[in-house]
């Protein structure tokens, strides 16, 4: 079951007495407890607790003790390290899994533990799994992201382009990371409803996603974007020369990718991921045999002038980016002949 199955099922059944979150979305932690609190009658408040810092004890006390005024608070315990292999044990762990053995009835307990899995050998574990037991992953396609960022964005009353929730995912690739955007963007967006030009101004793209995307422009021949994109990866650490090794890589992936029968078999052959070889292989249709060639001697020679100091990092650079996106646009060009 995952989270938004959880809090749909709320409309059927009452809370469960337990629920275990777990997964790297630790953003989609807090936003359940929010829901599940809301979704109650009278709308109950919700008392955190840090199982690293206070253990089980408080979060204890507070779900055994009754209210004279008949409250019943949401007890939610994150980072319930119990769960994983390095997690410690002891009286808090024993504490622990004596509640999930026979939790008090009428009151919910949420626990949350950051970690994409539960050590399944431990007894906490296998007491919790007799409870709600929700994954919070990273979703692997971008439709169910999309599904999941727009209803992520009523709940908290975020009026949203769909265009501009799009680019807000290609930003961040994670849930967590978009809702943290969007308190910013309605900020800034005022009383209109956020627009993907917000997006672009305010939400940085992750550093190992935007070298990706400049490498990819770089061999399509985008020259503008290319050169555009050069500033924001000096702010991220990447040099010149470190730029020059990137797509030397690049077109030398290319020049095997090209022409290959099973680039399966030879991903192995190489040692590299499947999928960054079929991307070589991909762009690599939009150059001929002879112009990779080209290439992969005019990267080779500059970074061989880089380190015998006949050019500056960003000279080469600069020579080697043209020379990409002259092949690049002629190919096209014959293609168009």
């Amino acid at each position: 079951m995952d989270v938004f199955e959880a809090i749909d099922h709320l409309t059927q059944a009452g809370p469960a007495s337990v629920y275990l979150l777990y997964g790297s979305e630790i953003g989609l932690f807090d936003w359940f407890c929010d829901e599940l609190a809301r979704n109650q009658p009278d709308g109950p408040s919700v008392l955190r607790f840090d199982y690293q810092e206070d253990g089980f004890e408080p979060a204890e006390l507070e779900l055994c003790s009754f209210s004279l005024l008949g409250d019943k608070p949401l007890v939610y315990v994150r980072n319930a390290t119990a769960f994983t292999p390095d997690g410690r044990s002891g009286p808090d762990a024993e504490r622990l899994a004596a509640y999930l053995e026979q939790p008090v009835a009428g009151r919910t307990l949420v626990l949350s533990v950051p970690a994409d899995k539960l050590d399944e050998r431990r007894r906490v574990t296998k007491l919790a799994k007799r409870h709600a037991v929700i994954a919070c992953p990273v979703p692997s396609r971008d439709r169910d992201a999309m599904l999941r960022l727009e209803r992520l964005a009523r709940s908290k009353g975020v009026v949203i382009a769909k265009d501009a929730l799009a680019e807000l995912w290609r930003r961040t690739k994670s849930l967590t990371r978009s809702m943290n955007e969007f308190a910013k963007l309605q900020a800034y967006a005022g009383e209109n409803p956020i627009a993907r030009d917000h997006v672009l101004e305010l939400v940085p793209v992750q550093a190992e996603d935007s070298v990706f995307a400049w490498i990819d422009w770089a061999v399509q021949g985008h020259v503008g974007s290319v050169f555009e994109g050069l500033e924001g990866l000096a702010r991220q650490g990447y040099d010149p020369f470190a730029l020059i090794a990137l797509l030397a890589r690049q077109v030398r992936l290319m020049a095997f990718a090209r022409g290959a029968t099973n680039l399966e078999q030879r991903a192995k052959e190489l040692g590299v991921h499947p999928y960054a070889l079929r991307t070589a292989a991909r762009q690599a249709t939009r150059f001929s045999e002879r112009n990779l060639a080209k290439l992969v001697r005019v990267l080779a020679d500059a970074e061989w002038d880089v380190k015998r100091g006949r050019l500056a990092p960003e000279v080469a650079l600069n020579l080697a980016l043209m020379e990409l996106a002259c092949a690049a646009s002629t190919t096209a060009h014959n293609r168009a002949q």
